[in-house]
């Protein structure tokens, strides 16, 4: 098979998936490929998938078969994401139509397994290396008039109902400067509004700083308009965040703080 030349990432569940998606775009366009409009068109397609919403799942795999087309050909097909890092190797044993699988902290080695798959390799990835996936993407150029910034991955909590914790890894926050370059580079593309992404976002601290004083650096960004942050945790909501909403104007009054579950003996499991 030919190195792929177009690709399409197609993306499930939450916004988190949304933004590495946006990531996994721009890795690939810096190899020279092009964004395809449709699936027909593309000789890469990344089922970016949730494990966390289990209609996202299915529909993954779903689509998986429907890649097939009508003359028997099939584009590579690449599986990321979430039910990827759940699921390892037995994605490709539960369909050998799937070339490879790479986890939500290894999507920056995607080009690199693409090529490997374009020789006729089976490739896995669902390593979560210490060294982060960020130092490996490329600067952001361009972007729309709202943006997401990945400030934080991972979660510590382990409830008894919830799979994060083993597909996306410990609580792991970015470096503030990177934080702060990456929101410019969003702001000098054209973003106007971005939202703080993380599995606990207000879990975030680096350089002595919370979510709250990021918040508060970042809203001196001249040109940046609105602010907004999710998911939040309950365990994680500090005072100064909570000010924070009072005192900066750019942050948006909305707040996600999903509470899961109002039985105490479940959430203690």
């Amino acid at each position: 098979m030919t190195s792929p030349q177009t690709f399409r990432i197609k993306s499930f569940g939450c916004q988190m998936n949304v933004y590495d998606g946006e990531r996994m775009a721009e890795l690939l366009g810096a190899e020279g490929m092009r964004a395809a409009a449709t699936d027909e068109d593309a000789d890469l397609v990344v089922l970016n998938t949730c494990h966390i919403r289990e209609k996202a799942a299915e529909r993954a795999y779903s689509d998986v078969g429907r890649l097939t087309r009508e003359d028997g050909s099939k584009p590579l097909i690449a599986l990321a994401g979430c039910v990827a890092q759940a699921e390892g190797a037995e994605a490709q044993r539960r369909s050998k139509l799937i070339d490879l699988v790479v986890g939500p902290q290894a999507y920056h080695r995607l080009p690199q397994m693409v090529a490997e798959a374009a020789q006729g390799r089976k490739t896995v990835d669902t390593d979560m290396p210490a060294i982060s996936k960020f130092d490996a993407l490329p600067r952001r150029k361009r972007s729309g008039p709202s943006a997401f910034l990945s400030v934080q991955e991972g979660c510590d909590k382990f409830c008894t109902y919830c799979v994060v914790p083993y597909t996306r890894g410990a609580e792991i926050s970015r470096p503030f400067g990177d934080i702060a370059s990456e929101a410019e580079q969003l702001v000098a593309g054209g973003a106007r509004e971005i939202t703080l992404l993380g599995q606990n976002v207000n879990a975030w601290a680096s350089d002595d700083r919370d979510l709250a004083g990021l918040i508060r650096h970042l809203a001196q960004i001249s040109e940046l308009e609105r602010i907004r942050y999710t998911t939040s945790h309950p365990v994680n909501m500090s005072a100064d965040l909570i000010a924070a909403h009072a005192e900066v104007p750019k942050l948006m009054p909305y707040l996600h703080l999903p509470v899961q579950s109002g039985s105490d003996r479940v959430l203690k499991r």
